[in-house]
């Protein structure tokens, strides 16, 4: 009998694991991931930001969240030896609508407790000299980080503090009891545990079917598809680069990505996938 059971490994999963293990290190854990290794999918398949919070209704908890996340995942980064790069995101106008935009998002910064630097059109070239623009905001806080390589920190790190982790472990039952819950994986392994936190990602709606009841959502899933620049461009930026966003819009825009290799990336876009794990154009699932 476990105390807690975790469902799915990526950095969600794992970042919840290792802090319930923190808070409660005489408890018994498992965390049960399908894939034979931590950050196959979403936490595997992203630009690596680490927002700084610019864009979030001010008093919200994404907003406050997003300025205690960066923080804290700076902090993590340095004390686990993660490679991240604290570049800055530089928000550039190219029209007189876009700088009105920009003032509220000037307003929204300082209401979020960001620090930044506004820029005019001569020291937006000054500071990014192939960007060229009405006028921009510098977010110092913004940055990269390989995501992928920071759950696997965190997986360590909730090993060594006595958590348990199965891999190749997919659930496929879920039974909801008095005072525990029992839950089946492949190979018809059965665990009970006290309680269940699911972190399943893409597959949440299914996985709360397994309980027999109504998620009310179901996942329609988009990809999002990059371009890599040539290796000769990788110098072409120095900090990453955003359009100012159109609020009618559920997107950012299409953006210059300084990743933490080094390359740089220009996107995304978004396009209906026929797979909800498919990364790649010719993915489908029927």
């Amino acid at each position: 009998m476990y105390d807690f059971i975790i469902v799915g490994g990526g950095i969600l999963g794992m970042s919840t694991a290792m802090q319930l293990k923190q808070a409660y290190p005489d408890r018994r854990m498992l965390l049960l991931e399908k894939e034979s290794a931590p950050a196959r999918h979403q936490t595997g398949h992203n630009s690596g930001v680490i927002h700084a919070g610019v864009y979030y209704t001010p008093g919200s908890l994404k907003a406050r969240f997003c300025l205690a996340g960066n923080r804290a995942t700076v902090a993590f980064c340095e004390a686990h030896g993660i490679p991240f790069d604290t570049c800055g995101k530089l928000l550039v106008a190219t029209s007189e609508l876009e700088m009105q935009r920009m003032r509220a998002l000037w307003e929204r910064t300082a209401a979020n407790g960001l620090e930044r630097e506004w820029l005019s059109a001569g020291a937006l070239v000054e500071r990014e000299p192939n960007v060229t623009g009405l006028g921009g905001i510098f977010v110092p806080s913004s940055g990269i980080v390989n995501y992928a390589e920071a759950t696997r920190a965190m997986a360590a790190e909730f090993e060594r503090m006595g958590g348990e982790i199965r891999f190749d472990s997919e659930v496929t039952g879920l039974e909801e009891r008095r005072n525990e819950v029992v839950v089946t994986t492949t190979n018809n392994h059965v665990f009970t545990g006290h309680y269940l936190v699911t972190c399943s990602g893409l597959m949440a709606d299914r996985v709360i079917r397994l309980l027999g009841r109504d998620p009310g959502f179901s996942i329609c899933p988009f990809r999002g598809e990059y371009y890599r620049l040539s290796s000769r461009h990788d110098r072409i930026v120095k900090h990453l680069i955003y359009p100012v966003p159109d609020p009618s819009m559920p997107f950012l825009g299409v953006h210059l990505t300084r990743m933490i290799d080094g390359s740089v990336t220009v996107g995304p876009n978004a396009v209906l996938a026929f797979k909800r794990e498919g990364y790649r154009k010719r993915d489908v699932s029927l």
